[in-house]
């Protein structure tokens, strides 16, 4: 009766700095990948960023990075269209790691919750078993009387 419960075996450490990495890795993604697509784009272009001020021919539309013959507004599209996609890629991947984060330290807060109530519960079972009820009870608001909590995360 008097020996106590012996701790679960989630290395709470670990998860805090899975949180922490998963932070370094969103902040690395917004600044250096997303920080650098302006650049990128700039590099890259549009249909219209060519100067063609002192050209000796006269296109009927505006050259692209990629030339000024039919097939270089293809190539133009191609390169906007996968700009575009890495783009929403990293920002989707930004809000991911940012809900990741949360969850995981929700995870770590609920679980030294419930390790903090469970500790409790026994005491007080203990002190049931024993004879030295107390008038108040340790039990958590979401302890159902049936076996657990009613969530946990």
């Amino acid at each position: 009766m008097g020996q106590p419960l012996s701790p679960t075996s989630v290395d709470l450490g670990q998860l805090e700095q899975t949180a922490g990495w998963l932070q370094q890795l969103q902040q690395f993604v917004e600044s250096r990948c997303i920080g650098a697509l302006p650049a990128i784009n700039e590099a890259l272009g549009s249909v219209s960023n060519i100067d063609m001020s002192n050209m000796d021919y006269a296109f009927t539309r505006q050259a692209t990075v990629f030339g000024g013959f039919y097939s270089a507004y293809g190539m133009q599209a191609k390169n906007d269209g996968v700009y575009r996609a890495v783009e929403d890629s990293l920002k989707e991947l930004v809000q991911h790691l940012g809900q990741a984060v949360d969850a995981t330290r929700t995870i770590i807060e609920n679980y030294r919750r419930i390790e903090e109530s469970n500790t409790n519960m026994a005491a007080d079972i203990e002190r049931l078993l024993l004879g030295q009820a107390t008038e108040s009870s340790s039990a958590p608001d979401n302890y159902s009387g049936t076996g657990g909590p009613t969530s946990v995360v």
